[in-house]
């Protein structure tokens, strides 16, 4: 475990802003020669991101120093997220005692296991259970055991940082228990259907979307993500682009009456591209992220809040999630941009954007690489690029999509081992 030495008189901090604009609570002072052993050590532009092993006074054991008065070793993030599609890790205890010594030869250091995919958790819920009737996904390897403190149980002592990962957010599969039972819970299209055109394709989606805006959704998502905070030794949680409210969706009688109540007898614009309805619908999504970020911090202000969101200008439009707005009100710990493009060219112009450089200089931002699906397959040239890409720029790490696809070349129609040379060198 590394040692941290304060070289001259400093302050352990919640954030990298500055002391001035910090609450006594968030900041603490420490002498120089005082030492810390911390879990790790990241660096943040001109600060270093800690979790030390004690509490370090007022602060808690997550926090920054400013990284010339201290020493201590630090690494980039390296990430990989855990899929249980096209994948075996997670279906038992074995694979998960195979996988792990891999990826820590490779060199990751941090796990996003999925924890909430289609409609179901893949861990024992009492939340869950209690809003649906199902604890767990039924029919699935997960049924009769604990896959998520299993994993932690393996994971932890190797020295992973564990973020589960809620990888459906709002959207569930059709004629899941929370379609049948909870119908008036699903946003619609402007037709009716509970199935969105997506604007981009033009194709219909295969999932629905429960409604952001109702509190009984709210609820159930809040207590979901505190259960797994308050029951489970974890670094932090994780939404990605899931956490979303489709641009297309909110014509449900629920979302009209609650926007004519808040604007004035106004109906919910027929053109969904319509810039009141998308400050309207972000807002919404921001108060949910609030309302989860206060849970959280409540059960352990410790654990990270951990978002995984498309580029700015895809999201807002299209997802009407502002991460931009998250981080500048603070309610991002960590943001995992997905970048996933390929080309190194599409790739890098989206590390250049200002709104990604202005988080990077604040908190640790990632680059969510794609290292291939079933049907996409990235050669391991481009993955190793695309990580010296995002190290040069002075970004916190990477994180690869997905463990399968991280040591596979392809996966159909039969799948094709990555060259171990050329693995073992991605993040060299």
């Amino acid at each position: 475990m590394p040692q941290l030495t304060i070289l001259q008189d400093t302050f352990f901090k919640k954030s990298t802003a500055q002391l001035s604009k910090l609450g006594n609570a968030d900041k603490f002072a420490v002498k120089a020669g005082q030492t810390f052993e911390v879990v790790y050590a990241y660096p943040v532009a001109d600060h270093i991101l800690v979790r030390a092993k004690q509490r370090i006074g007022s602060v808690g054991k997550l926090g920054y120093f400013f990284a010339p008065r201290v020493r201590v070793q630090t690494e980039e993030i390296r990430g990989v997220w855990i899929t249980n599609t096209d994948s075996e890790i997670l279906r038992s205890p074995t694979a998960l005692r195979e996988a792990l010594p891999r990826l820590k030869a490779l060199g990751i250091n941090t796990l996003y296991p999925v924890v909430w995919q289609r409609g179901y958790t893949l861990y024992p819920s009492e939340v869950a259970r209690q809003f649906m009737g199902t604890a767990v996904m039924p029919n699935s390897p997960y049924e009769r055991r604990d896959m998520l403190q299993e994993l932690i149980q393996l994971a932890a002592p190797m020295g992973f940082r564990i973020i589960p990962w809620f990888e459906y957010g709002l959207m569930v599969s059709p004629d899941t228990p929370i379609d049948r039972q909870r119908s008036p819970l699903i946003t619609l299209a402007r037709n009716g259907s509970k199935f969105r055109i997506r604007s981009t394709t033009g194709r219909p989606d295969a999932n629905i979307w429960m409604n952001p805006c109702h509190p009984d959704v709210q609820k159930f998502l809040v207590d979901l993500i505190a259960e797994v905070v308050s029951q489970y030794a974890i670094d932090g949680i994780q939404l990605d682009d899931h956490f979303a409210f489709p641009q297309e969706l909110g014509y449900d009688r629920f979302t009209q009456d609650l926007y004519r109540s808040e604007n004035r007898t106004r109906t919910v614009p027929l053109n969904h591209t319509d810039p009141a309805w998308t400050r309207w619908a972000c807002s919404k999504m921001t108060n949910l992220l609030t309302r989860i970020f206060r849970a959280v911090k409540a059960k352990d202000w410790d654990c990270m809040i951990s978002i995984s969101p498309n580029p700015l200008t895809f999201s807002i439009q299209q997802s009407m999630a502002d991460w931009r707005t998250w981080e500048q009100i603070g309610l991002v710990d960590e943001l995992v941009l997905q970048v996933y493009r390929d080309s190194l060219t599409q790739f890098t112009s989206e590390l250049e954007k200002l709104e990604v450089k202005q988080v990077r200089d604040r908190r640790p931002v990632i680059a969510g690489v794609m290292t291939g699906q079933s049907d996409w397959v990235i050669e391991s040239s481009l993955i190793r690029a695309s990580i010296r890409a995002a190290r040069l720029r002075n970004y916190a790490g990477s994180a690869c999509f997905f463990y399968e696809t991280l040591f596979h070349h392809k996966l159909v129609p039969q799948r094709v081992v990555r060259n171990q040379n050329e693995l073992q060198s991605l993040f060299t």
